[in-house]
């Protein structure tokens, strides 16, 4: 692995074996840095040291034991790093300026509350909305795990590397609409606000009542209530992508039927030429018959 050297905010170090990788990276964290100072002002530069990586056991060595198979990049806030896998060994949707800026993200929350700790939802759903990771297979997946009854507690998201892959994607996506409805309801300043009072130590629910008026509690309960309204069952049916894929499968479904149909009408009428003669006799002139099968 070679290393490359690219400035961007304080001096990042960007190690991988192809530099368009490289490059590609250092740009996107440079502009998920300016969406930052957008969104929760100034915080600490520091250096910082990113992997591209190309096999398990080169991200193993890099990120710990601790990360689960599920895992595609992980930020390392106190060594300031993030280790992220190459996309040609990661089958999945996320593209590596996706994980970039996901995992840089998480590198300048910590350094904004002096590496304290903050909610994990707060932290995974912020990452997700400035990696624009959202599309219409996480709303399918949330309106799915809704209408199931498999949504989680805000505070059970603190567990998530020991979720298996399903449950972590309904976490992430609850996380992501969890942070949405907190920004759209509270703004930037509300984000500012809860992330200075982790800065200096209060408690999350002191937090809350800083920056929503109410407790964390009374917040949870509010977006769970947004939330089931959001995805209730023709929510979930009368969502745009999910109407052109309803669509495209009853269009898929009638031409499998018009097929069968057509097979059936077919061995039909083979059967009946099988048991009526076409030759002529001169014979006596018969009825027609009465049981030819088409109209």
């Amino acid at each position: 692995m070679c290393l490359l050297p690219v400035v961007a905010q304080g001096q990042t170090y960007i190690r991988a074996d192809i530099a368009r990788d490289s490059i590609y990276v250092d740009s996107v964290i440079e502009v998920t840095h300016r969406r930052l100072i957008r969104m929760i002002g100034f915080f600490p530069e520091d250096s910082l040291d990113v992997y591209i990586v190309n096999s398990k056991e080169q991200f193993d060595s890099l990120a710990g034991p601790y990360i689960p198979d599920w895992g595609a990049a992980v930020a390392i806030a106190h060594k300031n790093r993030i280790v992220i896998k190459s996309p040609r060994i990661l089958p999945g949707d996320k593209s590596l300026g996706e994980l970039a800026a996901h995992e840089y993200t998480h590198i300048a929350l910590a350094r904004k509350v002096g590496y304290r700790p903050i909610p994990r939802w707060f932290n995974e759903g912020m990452a997700q909305y400035l990696s624009a990771e959202w599309d219409w297979q996480d709303n399918v997946a949330m309106g799915t795990a809704i209408l199931l009854g498999y949504t989680l507690d805000l505070s059970e998201m603190e567990l998530l590397n020991s979720f298996t892959s399903g449950r972590a994607e309904t976490a992430y996506a609850e996380s992501y609409l969890a942070f949405r409805y907190f920004l759209e309801n509270y703004g930037d300043s509300g984000v500012r606000i809860f992330l200075e009072s982790c800065r200096r130590k209060n408690t999350f629910n002191q937090g809350m009542i800083l920056a929503t008026g109410a407790g964390y509690g009374t917040f949870e309960r509010e977006f769970k209530i947004y939330l089931n309204g959001r995805y209730n069952l023709l929510a979930v049916i009368f969502n745009s992508n999910i109407i052109w894929l309803i669509l495209a499968l009853i269009i898929i479904i009638g031409f499998i039927l018009t097929r069968i149909r057509r097979k059936s009408r077919m061995q039909e009428l083979d059967e009946y030429d099988s048991l009526h003669s076409t030759d002529f006799d001169y014979g006596e002139v018969e009825k027609p018959d009465e049981d030819k099968p088409w109209d």
